[in-house]
């Protein structure tokens, strides 16, 4: 229960995001430098003052992976960001919200090797149709 209660927080969190972002009206660079400083200047006391920073191991694998998915997340934010000159914000969030789980049921096949039961595809099916239905 603990799960759903702060993953529905985090999503209405960053649901209230996206139009912050297009009525700042900002450039994509420079929206994702202010919001970089201002999310370290934030977290890093909780880093600094907690066993988090202990916990962190870069040896092996761990710091390309993160550097890997630190590139990534910047390239995604960075097409967020330029697709609302492009498309009205529920179209984003939908879109968003529907692809996330297609992207993430299958980049969680390949690299953790966690079975894609039936119930999930025809989950994920029902997710195409409703995106196909809202953007027509």
């Amino acid at each position: 229960m603990n799960g759903l209660f702060l993953t529905s927080i985090s999503a209405a969190l960053y649901a209230v995001i996206t139009p912050l972002l297009k009525k700042a009206g900002l450039n994509p660079f420079a929206t994702i430098i202010v919001q970089t400083g201002f999310l370290w200047l934030s977290i890093l006391p909780f880093f600094l003052f907690t066993t988090a920073s202990k916990n962190l191991s870069f040896a092996g694998i761990t710091l390309p992976l993160l550097a890997l998915a630190g590139i990534i997340n910047a390239i995604g934010y960075y097409l967020s960001i330029r697709s609302y000159s492009y498309l009205p914000i529920w179209q984003i969030n939908l879109f968003f919200a529907a692809i996330s789980p297609i992207a993430g049921s299958i980049a969680a096949y390949f690299l953790l090797h966690e079975p894609i039961s039936a119930k999930m595809f025809v989950g994920l099916g029902i997710i195409l149709v409703g995106l196909t239905v809202a953007f027509r």
